[in-house]
């Protein structure tokens, strides 16, 4: 799962260099709500018919309310499914958010210590090459040097064929973070000490839903579904789990390309460590999320989640080290503000995002600003065009402006 901003920001930057004139003009947002909303509508059914996204959906979050949602495209392309704001599909890296209220949540009720050894809770063997101590707290802000090695995370962490992955995240992190398991490198661990430099971990992720479980004596994906999910009425579930017995809510199908650049679909696939990215929701679902985290817990005017514990998760505890020195951007627990640049556009967001095959997301507001946004797409653009297109729908979204 990539840091979405920084990577579509990177891939973009030179031809910005060139063209940023013309980006500016592209990427105008108009001044008034009605006129911001038709643009994000106009925006989305374009890249449908330019072929950049098989489907897209996305809402608006305000003063602790979803005040509107929409969609383009299709669910699934073959079945002419089309795509609505309640479509389920996986969320990628937002899915690490619900580890970090998880944790705010524990450690509001004395179950987990932030800052303490993880090995004072975790079951499982941790054998780092340094053989420093590393806290919850580096695990969730990335510093803690756990590095997601391509040998390991990609060849091993994935599973094409079932959304359960054959290997269970406790046997997953014993066979690559304990010394005697099979996958151990000491490439995994950086040459740096814990909370000195950011560098975004998917391996240690999975490690911290670990921690929580063990710290809190339940299964993370039980502890998480009765103290987030349930309060927060989602209709999402755990990808590995599957929907709620009884229940056949509409998901949509996740595409890659074939060798002529159409749409194909992809087969299901798992996550060894599906605590830092196998959630499934929809839209309006990561709206409620985001109506919580800027209300501090409040959602429809009810206090579902306690404030301490969202104040807690969104406070900052790192920023301007290397990897995080953007002026002004921060990291708290799975929770981040950064700044993209797009020739001479500069967007600064809080929240997260998520990338995985098929999986585009994005869940942030602007610091300072009443409304967040949420935006979801089932497929990958191919080429510069259809980045910027992404962009510009992120720019259309971010700081709407209040309807009159």
């Amino acid at each position: 799962m990539k840091r979405l901003l920084k990577w579509i920001g990177g891939i973009i930057a030179i031809v910005a260099v060139v063209i940023g004139a013309a980006i500016a003009l592209y990427l105008y947002t108009p001044a008034s709500y009605e006129n911001r909303l038709s643009a994000v509508q106009r925006a989305a059914e374009r890249g449908v018919a330019a072929g950049h996204w098989p489907g897209v959906m996305w809402a608006i979050v305000q003063n602790g309310e979803v005040i509107t949602t929409g969609a383009a495209g299709f669910a699934d392309i073959e079945a002419g499914i089309a795509m609505t704001p309640e479509t389920i599909m996986p969320i990628g890296s937002i899915t690490k958010v619900l580890a970090g209220l998880a944790a705010s949540i524990a450690a509001t009720e004395g179950l987990l210590d932030l800052d303490a050894p993880i090995t004072d809770v975790l079951q499982v063997p941790f054998d780092p090459k340094d053989g420093a101590a590393r806290s919850f707290a580096h695990l969730a802000t990335h510093t803690s040097g756990i590095i997601d090695i391509d040998a390991v995370y990609e060849e091993h962490g994935y599973h094409y064929g079932s959304a359960t992955h054959p290997v269970p995240l406790t046997d997953f992190l014993s066979q690559t973070l304990g010394a005697d398991g099979d996958l151990y490198e000491p490439a995994l661990f950086g040459d740096w000490m814990p909370g000195t430099r950011y560098v975004y971990s998917n391996i240690g992720a999975g490690l911290a839903g670990q921690v929580i479980a063990d710290a809190v004596g339940r299964p993370y994906a039980d502890f998480t579904t009765e103290r987030i999910v349930a309060p927060l009425g989602l209709s999402g579930f755990w990808g590995h789990i599957g929907p709620a017995p009884g229940t056949d809510p509409a998901q949509a199908v996740l595409y890659d390309r074939d060798e002529t650049g159409a749409f194909e679909a992809l087969p299901p696939y798992g996550l060894a460590t599906w605590p830092d990215g196998q959630f499934n929701a929809s839209a309006t679902d990561l709206a409620r999320l985001m109506a919580v985290m800027m209300g501090d817990g409040l959602l429809d005017g009810q206090q579902v989640l306690p404030a301490a514990a969202v104040q807690m998760q969104k406070t900052p505890r790192v920023a301007d080290i290397p990897g995080k020195d953007t002026p002004g951007d921060f990291v708290g627990l799975f929770w981040e503000r950064e700044t993209l640049t797009v020739g001479p556009i500069a967007l600064t967001l809080e929240g997260h995002s998520g990338g995985d095959p098929g999986v585009i997301t994005f869940m942030y507001r602007t610091p300072g600003h009443p409304t967040g946004f949420v935006l979801m797409f089932n497929g990958e653009p191919e080429g510069t065009m259809g980045l910027l297109a992404i962009v510009r729908l992120v720019r259309l979204l971010a700081g709407m402006p209040l309807p009159q």
